[in-house]
């Protein structure tokens, strides 16, 4: 045996040797602990010693008797709700002494009561006063009409008439009281003149849905007459400053401020600068629509815009709406002007503007109507075309 070999040999031998002393001595009740890359054995004091530090693995306990964090909720979104409605107005009821005789107007409104009642609001300037019984009947130049001229008109679909015009005071502060006791007979919603202080304080302001309408009517004067000194009875005139002082009041009520105005001369076709100018203050002191009564004529729309984007929709005159001024045919020719407003959120839109044209025709019973334009061409004094051209091209004429 050589002499490596030797070595070798006796490296063993003293090797096999040192571990059998360890396994002799050692309890044989101790484990061995192994795991991966790792190995210890118990030492005092119940210890653990690591017999090797490699890739230690720790387990983490679950923390138990605590609550689920909640996730913060969303709060729902208010709905936008969109409304849409078309407020309308007629031209004046003006009753010669030949309509005020009608026992019953059912008959003269019948064929357009059903447009009339398809709005969701309507207006009517009821021009001349309805005092008839405490007044004899009487037409030109100081009327006197039939009250159930407002009863009529109601059951034909008006909700509100404008009282604010030259004929007002046509019979005196007496023929003032009658009207307002007639209005309330019928419980007929009225604008532009007032029982006193009180009356007028109560803003006119109708509601359909949520939409509000605030409502003023004005006159440029009453042929001259005028209430007593002292009288309670109040009559809205044109006037510039209190017109800017109404709207300005009036439209932190409401969506809409809607104004009719009685002006104008008579008998033109279009509007004069006495119409545009108080157009333009109307227009600047905030309201969203003029209807026009007075020149017993139609006249134009215009819609007009301010530097700052504000628009006021313009019917300069309605025409009649019911009346029979002979002497001047085209007089015969009116119509009911609407416009479709639209609330959505707090945002108001006033658009399709609309003509409904009308026209004034005796039958052959003797009765004077009033009928749709565009079924009556052939026996009215206009058509729809002549209707078109005076109204404008912005406005759908049927």
């Amino acid at each position: 045996m050589n002499t490596l070999n030797k070595f070798l040999l006796s490296f063993w031998v003293v090797s096999l040797g040192i571990l059998v002393a360890v396994m002799v001595t050692m309890d044989k009740d101790t484990p061995i602990l192994i795991a991966e890359g790792q190995m210890t054995t118990p030492v005092e004091g119940g210890k653990e010693q690591l017999a090797q530090s490699s890739d230690i693995k720790e387990t983490v306990e679950p923390v138990t008797g605590l609550e689920p964090v909640k996730e913060p909720e969303i709060e729902p979104q208010p709905e936008i709700v969109k409304e849409t409605m078309r407020l309308a107005m007629v031209g004046d009821v003006l009753l010669h002494l030949r309509l005020a005789q009608y026992e019953d107007f059912t008959s003269s409104f019948a064929a357009v009561a059903p447009t009339m009642q398809s709005y969701d609001y309507l207006i009517a300037n009821q021009e001349s006063p309805p005092v008839g019984n405490n007044y004899a009947l009487s037409g030109f130049p100081q009327f006197s009409s039939p009250p159930h001229i407002l009863r009529d008109l109601q059951n034909a679909g008006v909700d509100m008439v404008t009282i604010a015009n030259n004929h007002t005071v046509d019979k005196g502060e007496g023929g003032v009281r009658t009207f307002f006791e007639n209005l309330d007979e019928y419980g007929m919603p009225y604008v532009g003149a007032y029982k006193n202080a009180e009356d007028k304080a109560n803003d006119r302001i109708i509601e359909v849905g949520s939409i509000k309408i605030g409502l003023l009517a004005y006159t440029y004067g009453t042929n001259g007459l005028y209430l007593p000194k002292g009288s309670p009875y109040i009559i809205n005139y044109i006037d510039e400053t209190k017109i800017k002082a109404d709207i300005e009041l009036l439209k932190e009520e409401v969506d809409v401020v809607a104004v009719s105005m009685h002006w104008g001369p008579e008998y033109a076709y279009s509007e004069s600068d006495y119409q545009k100018h108080y157009a333009k203050v109307l227009n600047e002191a905030g309201a969203h629509i003029v209807l026009g009564t007075h020149p017993h004529v139609l006249q134009p729309y215009k819609k007009l815009v301010t530097e700052q984007g504000h628009e006021t929709h313009v019917f300069y005159s309605l025409g009649n709406f019911f009346s029979t001024i002979l002497t001047i045919p085209n007089t015969m020719i009116g119509g009911i002007a609407s416009l479709e407003i639209t609330k959505e959120g707090d945002v108001i839109t006033i658009r399709q503007p609309e003509l409904y044209a009308t026209s004034v025709l005796k039958d052959t019973d003797g009765i004077y109507r009033v009928y749709p334009l565009k079924d009556v061409e052939q026996r009215s004094v206009q058509n729809l075309d002549w209707v078109k051209k005076i109204i404008g091209d912005e406005v759908t004429v049927y």
